[in-house]
């Protein structure tokens, strides 16, 4: 599931009571059957509140009457899947975490590189590849300041099919314009009528795969690891998990780029902060 967010951030407005936990998970396991997705890692009531919402639109009154439709409708399962997989990106998102960024970490990034070397770099659930091009524009900058700089292979990965495929298009539209720095919209973006297009170049420098994170295996021998507001909306035990597969998949040197609201405090054996009001690590 993405950072694409799936769905709002947690409030406590919404938590399974003991009574409607059965049938949540009955729900999550019909989901898991039908789509092959598991949220069960996932903050609950997260989950919950999306289901609700699914509830009000297909009209049931609670939960039972849900797993009962959910069981019948087998379309049904695909509507709430789409639901949990709402995203919520933009190019550029924080601007100050990407200022500190561009200016901590980007040039231990390319330190005593060379032509035989590469930097290799991930940005975990991607959404629909804003945060991605973000990320490569800023790469690829620094790569062309240099005389002789590396080779760069950059992944993006989502759970969600269908941001993959508009992440590898690399089509928005044009108000998102506003939110890349102007000399970096003039040299990787083209202005195509109500769109914006990702320069082909920059578009073909970034590998789009669709990859869950709880289930597959990482890349490996990574410089970067971006995953930024997808922590949010798991459990504290899947924090730990998902830290420690980012720490196997890093080299010994390699950095860790989180959220605004996250932490790597789950595994602080694993992580040091390089500069923690920026979560960067």
């Amino acid at each position: 599931m993405p950072s694409h967010d799936p769905a709002a951030p947690p409030s406590p407005a919404s938590r399974p009571d003991s009574a409607d936990d059965a049938l949540l998970q009955q729900v999550q396991a019909l989901l898991r059957e039908r789509t092959g997705h598991d949220f069960s890692k996932y903050k609950q009531g997260t989950i919950l509140r999306r289901i609700e919402r699914r509830m009000r639109v297909r009209g049931m009154r609670d939960l039972h009457a849900y797993c009962i439709l959910l069981d019948e409708d087998r379309d049904e399962a695909g509507h709430l899947l789409q639901d949990l997989l709402i995203g919520v990106t933009s190019f550029f998102r924080d601007r100050d975490e990407f200022a500190a960024f561009e200016h901590v970490l980007l040039p231990q990034l390319f330190h005593g590189k060379g032509p035989a070397d590469e930097v290799r770099a991930w940005t975990v659930a991607c959404s629909t590849g804003e945060e991605a091009y973000s990320l490569a524009m800023l790469l690829h900058e620094r790569a062309a300041a240099m005389a002789a700089p590396p080779a760069l292979q950059l992944f993006a990965t989502d759970v969600d099919r269908r941001a993959i495929v508009a992440a590898r298009a690399g089509a928005y539209p044009a108000a998102l314009a506003d939110d890349i720095p102007p000399a970096l919209l003039q040299r990787y973006v083209v202005r195509d009528g109500a769109q914006i297009r990702i320069q082909p170049a920059l578009r073909e420098a970034v590998l789009f795969a669709e990859h869950d994170l709880l289930r597959d295996p990482p890349f490996s021998r990574l410089d970067l690891i971006s995953c930024r507001n997808l922590l949010i909306y798991l459990d504290r035990d899947a924090h730990r998990q998902v830290l420690a597969m980012f720490h196997f998949a890093l080299k010994p040197s390699g950095y860790l780029f989180l959220g605004s609201a996250e932490t790597a405090d789950a595994a602080p054996d694993l992580f040091a902060p390089v500069d923690a009001r920026h979560r960067l690590y």
